[in-house]
């Protein structure tokens, strides 16, 4: 019976054994399970942080792309708005002053153009427009005592003169050039 008692005894402890065996396994396995599952957590959230800085780099991008695209037909549309803008007052400055040119104190205004332009220089040929040298050709040549020729009624009024070394332009069309030159918008 000694022998039944000491299987027992040795198959109880080696049951005690096998289980505190099996104890130490499972939180072996546990504790690697759970180290596995943290390690590939934190690997999937790096890949998704990852695809996350790529998306929102990608949306910026394309945000910054079409931001760009957005101002530039602005300005291009700006752009066009100005030039006409520009353009509406050039003309309405022109036909303006074209009416001028037909003004009984529009005579008076060449007179003062020409001795300005004179005082600079009183040699060489002295220009102006067709229309003014059908009007006031004689009588500025006895005034001023230059040669006077004709130039484009499209300077609208005023006058050139030209000398061996200098160049002198009056013109109203030319001051409407320089006038709107300096104008900014």
């Amino acid at each position: 019976m000694i022998k039944i008692e000491k299987i027992d005894k040795i198959r109880k402890s080696c049951l005690e054994t096998a289980k505190k065996e099996l104890a130490v396994l499972r939180e072996e396995n546990e504790t690697y399970a759970n180290k596995k599952i943290s390690e590939m957590i934190e690997e999937y959230q790096d890949i998704l942080s990852i695809k996350y800085k790529n998306e929102l780099n990608k949306l910026e991008r394309e945000y910054n792309r079409n931001l760009f695209d957005y101002e530039m037909k602005e300005n291009v549309s700006l752009n066009k708005i100005k030039s006409k803008l520009f353009d509406n007052i050039k003309s309405e400055v022109t036909a303006d002053l074209k009416e001028l040119t037909d003004s009984k104190e529009y005579k008076n205004y060449l007179i003062k153009n020409i001795e300005e332009t004179l005082k600079v220089t009183e040699k060489g040929i002295l220009y102006i427009t067709e229309k003014d040298f059908k009007k006031y050709k004689d009588e500025l040549e006895r005034k001023f005592n230059i040669k006077i020729d004709k130039i484009n009624d499209s300077n609208i009024g005023g006058c050139k003169i030209i000398n061996n070394k200098i160049s002198i332009d009056n013109t109203i069309k030319n001051s409407i050039e320089e006038k709107l030159s300096e104008v900014k918008f």
